[in-house]
């Protein structure tokens, strides 16, 4: 009988520290943030200045009772925007992502924790641990937190997702809570901050880019001592930490154990080199922050046994599971649509050395293709950040010896990785004739290559050059422009030839050129030059020395002026070395059954800049961005394996982290019928402020001041209430606040108000109206005072004991409590005066078919799941056939076309302004949609629309209704309503009036009826009023409505309001099939 395998936790249920912050924010799994936040619409900041993340989570927690409270979440909120500002100044500026704000919210909620109360923190943390032994039933069971162990922190974030960012930020969050925690407990210090690199190169990149971050650094050089200023940041290779320091490497304790240490590529020591003892020591009485990407591969989630071997592993995997804060590792990241998409190409069982060449032949063919694309469409590729393509082979051995005693011949004449390289580029130029051949068979899919499921391994993948050259393109005009793109020569030689130039004076460094007077069109970076040299001049490869080049090839290949198209390396790619270049891979039985450097090497060809840096590949793009033709090849890297096994192990690790192999995938494009010139004569009206005007730049300066009867009213209608729980644990952490015992509320009393710090808040309050861009605003420091002794505007949530100042810490945190009230002053001034100065400013205009909510064509995606999986096929063929269908008849001959069983439908309502709209499962993820697909409650309510308009042509026959889809941040949204953009736009137009509706279908399961978003119902109506005189002699009536997706008996029950009043507010539930019919009643006043 099969012996059972025990139980075993996942690596991901180890990961108590970041499970915990996820708890705390009542947020399932960063996944579930993905659904909401994975959109350019919450990125960036709204007019007060904080993020539209922040504005979502502290509600997501304010809904589910979390335990942190909004104002706390605001105050890291402003804390974040403030570093932000720093570190972006020299870049242009800086939008996070969702993921990168999360890491960042978790590490101000953990160093605010650290440094107020790490006692209370500790017995938090320790119950969270309790909790997870006995969901896991005793599977994790881990030693309790102890407050000298809580001072590390690790980030496991994919390669190119911006750790280097995190780390810059990481550093000013930390000071920012250690001085304040210094103002309190004056023995609080920290030596040094340290970065520490896995190199020399990656010291200098962090160097430059400490100094883009506005960070004072310098690099440690031991001759010269801790000659650098107190506070600026100490970058140090690793490799020249020593126990003992020598010339050239200095003694770990010469730091001290008191600083703060960054750890570059965190995972590396954790196999049990001295790495990690000396990062522990430097840290020991200070605190660490680690991030990698690979801590999953590094780490033994489940090691078994009683060996000391084991015990280690446990007990390590144990350390970082508790101080592992944020996980977004690659298949979040990718799954997301950050970085590029990629292509595996894999031989199948073994193969002669002519199809070998020949495969690798596509591979330079696909390269060039890249290259082609890129020199085609420069222009057009510019604010899409497309770098220039870069082919990377990457071996495991570099070099053989060429004599050696007891070898058989055979034995000898294998050809080392790196060698087997440069032989197939030298025998690729030398013999014209037959690389002609071997393009023509590339292109002409008669390779005699086939792929898993028994295709031409090169099916399809060179359109685009069929696009510029011809569909039957001249193998030898195509040889002939490899040869200037890809290895700088004009190939006049009939036989040109590859030489090996050894550059003396830059160690570990080979140049790559045709020809001895060639430009250079590629460099090997390795430590035996001379080996490998020696070995390929016996092969039959030209080679030299060159005295008088002293730049690195090598360090300048991301300089814009680099014509280097080619690296050649080992193993030593996988660390240190960042580029945006990389676009083609041959891996050559690299690193088997090495995970981690699989993947790190994987992370360096993935990285993406993306549409205006925003890191996602064009695809997943969530705005309506023209695309030029073929991006999508420049935003994919493409994998060649060399040998079969070792991709087969490449594969098995996507695999375990949950992405798809991609060795086949299917790109279609759907073309989108415009329907505009049906309209363009009815004059449909859009609103919008006038053409140049600015509040910020154009209106008077204002003076913050105590509130005249106008804006006072203002601030009645929704007083400032400020939740100081949270800082009252700071200062007693006897205090229980229970909800049910809730404080009245109180005012920061006037007898304590002179005792305030006038002079922080002062400069607290210049600095935040410098985040926010209150250009407008003058703020005089005589005046604050006299702002918070009017009564009626704000309200603190805090026991009166509290505010009896008889500590430091007391009046402190009552100067807090000022900055907080007056900061929510100053935002809701700068709001109500904008409204009253756009107000006159807003004006209809017309329609065109301009418009940024039309849409031209879609992009279909999907990658083969199997060798055996028909849907790429099957969803060709449904698109070609659409597509003809589409131009034959307008739009689609029938209102639904689902064939994939309602995971992919596409619907063509005829009233819509341009077909077909298309539904795509939000579970999906095996077919990807560009533009954002509709989900199904979004359908549902057009389904509603048809049915009634096909059922009331009678009602409807002096009218016309269109219907147009809302693009979020591109469309019309409005501010008054929580920079709300509804889904859809409804136009009902009659001779005399001009009917618009704003729609909206969602879940309602998180906002409650007072949201402005419900509320938007009566504002909209004052906005109707205003525009009015603009209507160019039509009546238009505005209106609101939100179709809720969650049924009427829950949000009877979450809302405790009956239909009545909740259709009061123009809010109506998708599961009534009467729905838009009670709408389109109350629209025609009916």
């Amino acid at each position: 009988m099969a012996r059972r395998t025990a139980p075993q936790a996942s690596f991901y249920d180890q990961l108590v520290l970041f499970r915990y912050f996820l708890h705390e924010l009542k947020i399932d799994s960063i996944s579930a943030l993905s659904e909401k936040l994975n959109g350019s619409e919450y990125e960036g900041v709204n007019e007060s200045g904080n993020t539209y993340f922040y504005t979502y989570i502290a509600h997501i927690c304010q809904m589910r009772g979390a335990a942190v409270t909004p104002e706390k979440l605001r105050l890291y909120d402003e804390n974040i925007c403030r570093h932000t500002r720093q570190i972006g100044e020299k870049r242009g500026g800086l939008q996070w992502k969702y993921f990168q704000y999360v890491a960042l919210l978790f590490t101000e909620m953990y160093l605010d924790r650290y440094f107020s109360d790490a006692d209370t923190f500790c017995t938090d943390l320790n119950e969270w641990l309790r909790q997870v032994k006995d969901r896991s039933l005793g599977l994790i069971d881990f030693q309790p937190y102890t407050t000298d162990k809580l001072n590390k922190l690790a980030f496991m974030c994919a390669t190119g997702s911006g750790k280097t960012l995190i780390m810059h930020m990481n550093i000013l969050q930390f000071l920012h809570y250690f001085k304040r925690a210094k103002r309190i407990n004056s023995r609080l210090s920290i030596n040094k901050i340290i970065v520490l690199a896995p190199n020399e190169g990656m010291s200098n990149q962090h160097l430059e880019e400490l100094a883009l971050s506005s960070i004072p650094a310098a690099m440690f050089q031991k001759d010269r001592g801790f000659t650098t200023r107190r506070d600026d940041v100490i970058v140090i290779d690793m490799n020249k930490l020593k126990e003992e320091g020598k010339i050239k490497t200095v003694s770990v304790d010469s730091f001290e154990q008191n600083n703060l240490v960054l750890v570059d590529e965190g995972h590396r020591g954790l196999s049990g080199d001295v790495w990690y003892d000396y990062r522990t020591r430097l840290s020991e009485e200070g605190f660490a922050f680690e991030y990698s990407a690979t801590f999953k591969q590094a780490l033994k989630a489940n090691a078994t046994g009683n060996t000391q071997q084991a015990r280690d592993a446990r007990a390590l995997m144990e350390e970082y599971g508790k101080s592992i804060i944020m996980d977004y590792s690659y298949k979040y990241f990718y799954s997301d649509g950050y970085g590029k998409d990629y292509r595996i190409y894999n031989l199948q069982g073994t193969v002669d050395p002519e199809q070998k060449h020949l495969y690798l032949v596509g591979c330079l063919l696909s390269f060039y293709q890249q290259m082609k694309l890129f020199e085609v469409n420069a222009d057009a590729l510019r604010e899409f950040r497309i770098e220039k393509p870069l082919l990377v082979f990457v071996g495991n051995r570099v070099t053989a010896p060429v004599k050696s005693s007891g070898l058989s011949q055979a034995e000898k004449d294998l050809l080392t990785d790196v060698e087997e390289v440069l032989l197939f580029l030298n025998k690729f130029l030398s013999n014209r004739t037959q690389s002609i051949e071997h393009i023509r068979a590339v292109l002409n899919e008669d390779t005699g290559l086939i792929d898993a499921s028994g295709k031409e391994l090169f099916y399809q993948d060179f359109r685009a050059l069929q696009g510029i050259f011809g569909l039957e393109p001249n193998p030898a005009e195509i040889f002939a422009d490899v040869l200037r793109i890809v290895f700088n020569t004009d190939g006049n030689a009939d036989e040109p030839r590859l030489r090996m130039e050894n550059i003396r004076q830059v160690s570990g460094e080979i140049g790559l050129k045709v020809g001895e007077y060639g430009d250079y069109f590629g460099v090997i970076n390795i430590g035996d030059t001379s080996g490998l040299l020696k070995n390929c001049e016996q092969k039959g490869i030209i080679v030299s020395n060159e005295e008088f080049v002293s730049e690195s090839l090598f360090r300048n290949i991301n300089k814009p002026n680099s014509n280097i198209k080619m690296l050649i390396g080992s193993r030593k790619f996988t660390e240190g070395w960042n580029s945006w270049r990389v676009s083609t891979m041959g891996l050559i039985n690299f690193a088997r059954g090495e995970g981690s450097q699989a993947i790190q090497l994987f992370g360096r060809g993935v990285r993406l800049k993306g549409y205006n840096g925003c890191l996602k590949r064009s695809r997943k793009l969530d705005t309506n961005v023209t695309h030029p033709e073929h991006i999508e090849l420049l935003e994919t890297l493409t994998i060649f394996g060399v040998k079969a096994q070792y991709m087969e192990d490449f594969k098995s690790y996507l695999e375990q982290e949950g992405t798809p192999t991609n060795e086949t995938v299917h790109e279609y494009r759907l073309p989108v019928i415009s329907r505009f010139d049906e309209v363009k004569g009815k004059k449909l009206h859009v609103i919008k402020v006038k053409n140049g005007a600015n509040f910020k730049q154009q209106a008077a300066r204002l003076i913050l001041d105590k509130p005249d009867q106008g804006f006072l009213r203002y601030l009645l209608k929704s007083k400032t209430v400020i939740d100081c729980r949270s800082k009252i644990q700071t200062i007693d952490s006897t205090y229980s606040f229970k909800i049910e015992s809730m404080p009245e509320p109180r005012t920061l009393p006037a007898d304590i108000l002179p005792l305030l710090d006038v002079q922080r808040i002062f400069e607290e309050l210049q600095e935040y109206k410098s985040e926010k861009r209150y250009f407008n605003i003058s703020i005089v420091k005589d005046r604050l005072l006299d702002i918070l002794r009017e009564d009626g505007w704000y309200r603190l949530l805090i026991p009166q004991n509290h505010l009896e100042i008889n500590s430091i810490a007391k009046l402190e945190a009552a100067t807090d409590y000022a900055v907080m009230a007056l900061k929510s002053y100053m935002d809701k001034f700068f709001k109500y005066e904008k409204e009253r100065w756009e107000a006159p400013r807003l004006e209809y205009a017309i329609l065109d078919a301009d418009d940024s909510n039309f849409v031209d064509e879609y992009t279909l995606t999907y990658a083969q799941q199997s060798a055996m999986d028909p849907t790429g096929d099957e969803l060709e063929a449904f698109v070609a056939e659409m597509s003809a269908v589409l131009q034959a008849n307008n739009g689609l001959d029938v209102y639904k076309k689902d064939p994939f069983h309602g995971k992919l439908v596409l619907f063509d309502f005829r009233s819509h302004l341009y077909a077909p709209l298309i539904c795509l499962e939000k579970s999906n993820l095996k077919i990807q949609l560009s533009p954002v697909a509709l989900n199904t409650d979004e359908m549902r309510f057009v389904d509603y629309l048809k049915a009634y308009v096909d059922n009331h042509a009678a009602e409807l026959v002096d009218k016309s209704l269109y219907l147009l889809r809302n693009k979020s941040k591109v469309g019309m949204g409005f501010f008054e309503a929580g920079n709300f953009y509804p889904d859809y736009i409804l136009w009902i137009d009659t001779p005399e009036t001009q009917y618009i509706s704003f729609i909206d279908p969602k879940g309602l399961m998180h906002i409650r009826p007072d949201d402005p978003k419900i509320e938007f119902y009566k504002t909209i109506k004052e906005l109707e009023t205003r525009l009015a005189p603009t209507a160019d002699g039509k009546t238009v009536v505005l209106n609101s409505f939100i179709m809720s997706g969650t049924p009427a008996s829950q949000l009877r029950q979450w809302w405790l309001m009956e239909r009545p009043q909740r259709e009061e507010k123009n809010v109506y539930t998708i599961d009534n099939p009467e729905c838009v019919e009670l709408m389109i009643d109350r629209i025609l006043g009916k």
